[in-house]
């Protein structure tokens, strides 16, 4: 994920909130998210190896994938769910974010942008999968399950009934303003649930 990306995130979770980080990694955005928000973060890992890294960081961790982590909890339990580069991975997402939400009153999501322009041209051009900075893997080694743009995701929450509060965009220079779904190789969410009429 872009470096520019985790700064936009720290800027988003106020002082002293819960935190639920899904896909903690090596722990380290965790981490510094306690140390610059005072927050009280745990995290969800399912990689072994990634998992004790987190531990000998002293982060509070539970091990498994992602629909196990949230069956830990109670409603409510966070005011932030973090989904940074693992939402796209999940073979069912809508139950995940459906769960996220249950437990958590918002939920960010980092995802890659298969809108990008460079993407669009290896398809175009070399009639090929596309491998980039973003999208290092062939197909065939991607953890990648689905395949979308920024203006899917836009859709996709419209019909889920999630409101994106916030949004952010960024390629290898640097935040993106103008044409996202063209420009932009990462895209960032805040969202939260549209509450049901009753």
């Amino acid at each position: 994920m872009h470096p520019y990306l985790y700064e936009k995130v720290t800027e988003w979770i106020p002082k002293k909130s819960r935190v639920l980080d899904l896909g903690t990694g090596d722990g380290a955005f965790l981490e510094s998210l306690q140390k610059q928000r005072d927050i009280y973060g745990e995290g969800v890992e399912i990689n072994p190896e990634m998992m004790a890294r987190c531990v000998e960081r002293g982060l509070i961790m539970h091990q498994g994938d992602v629909l196990d982590g949230l069956d830990q909890y109670g409603s409510d339990t966070f005011d932030y769910i973090l989904l940074l580069g693992t939402f796209e991975e999940l073979e069912h997402p809508g139950a995940v974010l459906e769960e996220a939400f249950r437990v958590g009153k918002r939920v960010v999501i980092a995802y890659r942008n298969f809108g990008y322009f460079s993407i669009r041209m290896q398809l175009l051009f070399q009639g090929r999968a596309p491998v980039t900075k973003a999208v290092p893997c062939k197909w065939f080694d991607s953890p990648t399950a689905h395949f979308f743009s920024i203006q899917d995701f836009h859709e996709y929450c419209a019909c889920m009934g999630f409101r994106e509060i916030e949004q952010a965009y960024f390629n290898f220079r640097g935040p993106v303003t103008f044409w996202p779904n063209m420009r932009a190789e990462y895209a960032l969410s805040l969202m939260e649930k549209i509450p049901e009429k009753s």
